[in-house]
């Protein structure tokens, strides 16, 4: 079969390699579409992942064939993949954390993922894709499920007011996750012009396209002067430090963009302000499927976001360069094999 394999620092060849085989309790799935994930960008970018292999764990397919010990599915069911592995016994894992598996992994991150024609999952990681959702929406999951659990862990509630920086998929996920979870204020934030464009048909009350700390202060009141939550999505250095200048006395800063590499930040302002700063690595199984229930009950739309599918032969030049342009007018760009 066709597949991509990463090789390391800006290093993607398509190679034929065997197609797998499903052993027990495992599915060979036919891959529709597998998302390009920032992470995937970032490894892409800095060769931050050591490995090599075939990525993409953003996946939406069909069941080509069972293993044994497979009683629940069928050959020709429409999946998405939950790509997380996890043990179940760590430490971890028992206090409900399997997102912090000691013992773990991801389909697509040391486990073949969906840029290849075919990929084997654990039965444990199907997830049944409803009528209503067309293929494409199968891919968008993970990245909901991201801003659903860290949602949760800063305990957010309706009538929090909230700042958003970066406005890749992440972010525009967030927003709209922000509007279900009842935002009374959400400001955005990002220097591209076509993914601003894309985000205001979610109507945030401000969508700004410049570090204007004065404009963004501005939109919360005087007397507050920040908001409640910021969610920096974006991973850039110069954003996550303007985190601490727009989060209100008391608030928290939520980091979910990744960024490799240190940064200067000045501590005194999160002491002296009471801030919280939370990291989120990825999602749990129930914000996977909360994910699939919002997307099907047409709560939160992925079409907007999803702009772009590639075939495999051009994932490096149409994909992943593409996705890593500054200026680009794609936010979430999907491969099909």
């Amino acid at each position: 079969m066709k597949a991509a394999i990463y090789q390391g620092k800006e290093k993607i060849v398509i190679q034929d390699i065997p197609k797998p085989v499903p052993k027990k309790g495992e599915a060979l799935i036919k891959v529709k579409y597998a998302g390009i994930c920032g992470s995937d960008l970032e490894f892409f970018k800095t060769g931050l992942w050591p490995g090599r292999g075939v990525l993409g764990h953003e996946v939406t397919g069909t069941i080509a064939e069972l293993g044994s010990e497979v009683k629940k599915w069928k050959e020709g069911d429409r999946v998405s993949i939950d790509c997380t592995l996890n043990c179940g016994k760590c430490v971890f894992c028992q206090k409900g954390y399997t997102n912090l598996c000691r013992n773990g992994g991801a389909i697509g991150l040391g486990h073949d993922g969906g840029f290849a024609e075919y990929l084997i999952a654990p039965y444990q990681n199907l997830v049944y894709l409803p009528d209503s959702i067309p293929d494409k929406y199968g891919t968008v999951f993970d990245q909901i499920g991201t801003d659903l659990i860290a949602l949760r862990e800063v305990n957010f509630v309706i009538g929090s007011t909230a700042a958003i920086l970066g406005l890749g998929t992440l972010g525009q996920f967030m927003l709209q996750c922000l509007k279900v979870a009842g935002a009374s204020k959400i400001v955005v934030v990002d220097k591209n012009p076509h993914r601003l464009e894309i985000a205001e048909r979610f109507k945030p009350d401000r969508a700004l396209n410049n570090l204007s700390l004065h404009r963004i202060r501005k939109a919360y009141g005087k007397e507050i002067n920040g908001a409640d939550f910021v969610f920096e999505c974006s991973g850039v250095p110069k954003l996550i430090n303007t985190s601490l200048d727009i989060v209100r006395r008391g608030g928290t800063i939520v980091q979910i963009g990744i960024c490799d590499r240190p940064i200067e930040t000045y501590p005194l302002k999160y002491i002296m302000n009471h801030n919280r700063i939370q990291g989120v690595l990825g999602y749990l199984r129930e914000d996977f499927e909360t994910a699939v229930d919002l997307v099907a009950r047409k709560m939160i739309d992925p079409e907007p976001v999803v702009t772009k599918i590639v075939p495999l032969d051009d994932i490096v030049e149409e994909g992943f360069k593409e996705a890593i342009n500054p200026e680009t007018k794609e936010v979430k760009i999907l491969v099909e094999p």
